[in-house]
């Protein structure tokens, strides 16, 4: 354990994948900050991430007596500054992390944490990883741009409720943009192999689902994956195809997507789009070996919240796939629409510590340590957030369990 006296620093991501529209970007310097609100639908490369001229930041513990929650920037450096990074292009990009030799985790992180937030979750993240396993996993954030609404945003629940819309908004973009970077990530002669992974965490669920959407566009998939003995493979486009199992596993974590996302469609239904042929799930299930939901079994303050603020709509991230409105009471267990579930690997796992199978999806119960990796107090005041639990140690236990490095 540090002590108040060691000096503690924040470093930068040595990789990242930005769909932040720069400031500037001029001779292979691309330079942005955390309040961006532009983003693009082509995803940019960068190495060698930095704030001014500097590749880490001083920061301090968020609680010394447990380090697993992570560092947040010191006081002196608050000041909002800018941040840089190398340009590749995406084959130096895939080959430079093949060159690593690690297993890769891909991270979107969640609402309102753009840039700055990132490099704290990164580290802490890649921190807790190394812990476990070190040298064998190397997290690569993915920023897009979801800038705080400010206070007044957050005071006034309407313009909330339009942050929100704008953010969906920005996530389409990101998630169009991302599936451009995964259905590239396969290289045909390249001597290395890179084993994938996706951690998306809050509403960063939300961009990875429209990676899915955009897989699907422009195609007969959401017909012909309708049809009696036809498989998400069979029904798939091309280019899906050709990224079948790019991943080995997908980590949603407190997803802040609706509950229904797993659902079998039904046409009786009118909101076919939170179902699990439209709402992206099916595309991704194709793309990965693995699925997995961590829950907080209704201890999440934050997606208590945006159930109020999307109308009623549960998260998946509240219970897992899950019917029953009101987050934190009653309700039940729904299944995964069985073609999702014949799509991923049989569930191999041993349903204990909160773990159970629902068609072959990894459904994690993290109420255990939710609250207190994300302790802050709302009101009431014995409410904690419990929302932010992505890079906890035992979060980070769970996805280690289930990758490569861990078996």
């Amino acid at each position: 354990m540090s002590t108040a006296t060691d000096t503690v620093s924040i470093a930068l991501p040595k990789f990242l994948v930005t769909t932040v529209e720069p400031k500037s970007n001029a001779d292979g310097k691309f330079v942005f900050n955390s309040k961006s609100k532009e983003s693009s639908k082509v995803p940019v490369f960068l190495k060698d991430v930095k704030y001014g001229d500097k590749a880490s930041v001083a920061g301090k513990w968020v609680e010394p007596s447990d380090e697993g929650r992570g560092k947040e920037w010191a006081e002196d450096t608050l000041a909002e500054g800018d941040f840089s990074g190398r340009v590749v292009t995406q084959a130096e990009f895939t080959e430079a992390l093949a060159k690593e030799g690690k297993e890769v985790v891909f991270f979107i992180h969640g609402m309102s944490q753009q840039t700055r937030e990132m490099a704290v979750s990164t580290e802490a993240m890649q921190t807790n990883f190394d812990s476990k396993e070190p040298e064998g996993v190397l997290v690569v954030p993915i920023d897009w741009a979801c800038a705080d609404p400010g206070l007044l945003g957050n005071l006034d629940k309407l313009g909330l409720i339009e942050y929100h819309k704008d953010k969906e908004t920005n996530s389409k973009l990101a998630g169009s943009a991302l599936w451009k970077l995964f259905s590239g990530l396969k290289k045909e002669g390249s001597e290395h192999t890179l084993s994938l992974n996706v951690i998306a965490h809050s509403m960063g669920n939300r961009v990875l689902r429209y990676v899915g959407k955009e897989a699907a566009e422009d195609s007969s998939f959401y017909t012909d994956a309708l049809k009696d003995g036809t498989t998400l493979l069979q029904a798939a486009p091309e280019d899906l195809k050709r990224n079948k199992n790019l991943f080995d596993n997908i980590f949603f974590v407190s997803a802040d997507i609706p509950e229904s996302v797993f659902d079998e469609p039904d046409v009786a239904v009118s909101e076919q789009a939170e179902h699990g042929l439209q709402s992206g799930l099916a595309a991704l299930a194709v793309m990965t070996k693995r699925m997995h939901v961590l829950h907080a079994n209704g201890h999440d303050a934050d997606l208590n919240a945006s159930f109020l603020l999307n109308l009623g709509h549960a998260r998946l991230g509240s219970r897992g796939p899950w019917s029953g409105g009101e987050p934190a009471l009653g309700g039940k267990s729904t299944k995964v629409w069985e073609k999702i579930g014949d799509a991923l690997e049989k569930y191999e796992g041993v349903e204990e510590d909160g773990n159970t199978n629902n068609g072959n999806v990894h459904v994690q119960d993290c109420s255990g340590w939710n609250r207190k990796a994300d302790p802050e107090k709302l009101s009431p005041e014995w409410w904690p957030k419990g929302h932010s639990y992505q890079f906890y140690p035992q979060s980070v236990a769970y996805y280690l369990k289930h990758m490569t490095k861990g078996v």
